[in-house]
């Protein structure tokens, strides 16, 4: 629909006109109301919500028909995380003019940067948004989220080193990115992080010089039970009884399989029975201290490491704003990096925009066909000022 949208009505008090802003061709433009006269009041704002439900109904159905939904998947098959994906497949169009110009310099930039000898990181990391919000609230942050974040934090490193490097040629990415250096502040968050936490998401032992100490503690208290467990096994007295020639853990303590009819021959604490009822599983008397001590010696660990997490999950906290802000930059970069992965795949090319109402395109191809179809023939078209309508026909083979 081009030209102005009108509609008239008489109120009580006065003639009320309401006029909708012009629609370019692509709709990019938002609605403009103006009201003109002498109003009785409360009355316009429901004609302005009927306008615009109006034009939203239509708007939605011009995005069908354009089958921008598929579009959108199609470039979320390119991006690289979760976030990147959920924000290509949420793309709205520009709002003005300008804020298109910006979006294609974007996708340009990053088209020669992804096709450089220096190409632009790949901008794979994990959605911590609710990891996030769930440490500030005070909640104990685990191993694996811990690394998940320092894996982030390096990425965010990663972008801002390498945008650094091209901020003369990649301008409008260098601003994009801008936030991601508001990060780099919190190196020293991750060297904590990466000083507690292994690749694996397990917490190392040097973590401190306290788990250290406890960690060996409880090692060599194992050692210990494993050489008497060893010497049990090993017993005449134990040879009778014994179902099998081995040991076990139930419940966190060491135990030996013992013939079921033969439990009594062998004092102690019986923590498991086997499905057949044949063997029992016996925690000696001769083994209960050393086994308590194992049980305080690893409770110790625990608390250790409670202790660690607690006051580095304390410190993401305290930059919980600053790190949300930052996934969200680099989903940004990510869709913009899909945007050009996704120009790369269709031969797509630049285009400039003007407000002067002309539509020029050379040898333009719906990118749908280009992906579906094996020769996808290219049309010129060209609107001005003196072409009111534009027929395009042809069988119905999904072309027009």
């Amino acid at each position: 629909m081009l030209g102005e949208y009108r509609v008239e009505c008489n109120l009580q008090q006065g003639h009320v006109q309401i006029e909708a802003a012009r629609l370019n061709l692509n709709l990019l433009l938002p609605l403009r109301i103006s009201c003109l006269g002498s109003l009785e009041h409360g009355r316009v704002p429901l004609i302005n919500r009927w306008i615009i439900m109006e034009f939203s109904t239509l708007f939605t159905q011009t995005l069908e028909a354009l089958e921008w939904p598929r579009l959108l998947e199609v470039l979320a098959g390119h991006a690289r995380s979760s976030m990147g994906e959920e924000r290509c497949r949420t793309l709205s169009l520009a709002a003005s003019l300008e804020e298109a110009r910006v979006d294609l310099r974007k996708t340009a930039e990053m088209v020669v940067l992804r096709e450089s000898a220096d190409p632009f990181p790949s901008v794979s990391f994990p959605d911590l948004r609710e990891v996030l919000r769930r440490g500030s609230k005070g909640a104990v942050l685990e191993t694996h989220e811990l690394r998940d974040l320092s894996l982030v934090l390096g990425l965010a490193f990663d972008v801002v080193r390498y945008l650094g490097r091209y901020r003369e040629s990649a301008p409008v990415l260098w601003e994009t990115a801008a936030p991601l250096v508001e990060l780099t502040d919190l190196h020293r968050l991750k060297e904590r992080i990466d000083r507690c936490v292994d690749a694996e998401g397990n917490i190392k032992e040097s973590a401190t010089p306290e788990l250290r100490r406890l960690s060996h503690q409880a090692h060599d208290l194992k050692q210990q039970m494993r050489r008497r467990l060893e010497s049990i096994l090993a017993s005449s007295r134990y040879a009778d009884v014994l179902q099998e020639s081995y040991f076990a853990q139930r419940e966190g303590r060491y135990v030996v399989p013992l013939k079921a009819d033969m439990r009594s021959k062998i004092p102690g604490i019986v923590h498991d029975v086997s499905s057949s009822g044949a063997t029992v599983f016996v925690e000696p008397r001769e083994l209960v201290e050393l086994n308590n001590s194992i049980k305080v010696a690893g409770i110790e660990v625990e608390r250790e490491v409670r202790r660690i997490l607690c006051e580095l999950s304390t410190t993401v906290r305290d930059h919980g704003e600053t790190l949300l802000t930052g996934l969200d930059v680099l989903a940004a970069l990510d869709c913009i990096s899909a945007k050009a992965a996704f120009s790369h795949q269709v031969k797509g090319q630049p285009v400039s925009l003007s407000f002067n109402g002309r539509i020029a395109l050379k040898q333009a191809r719906h990118p749908l066909l280009v992906l579906t179809k094996d020769a996808v023939v290219p049309n010129d078209l060209e609107v001005d000022e003196t072409v009111r309508v534009l027929i395009i026909s042809g069988p119905n083979t999904g072309g027009k």
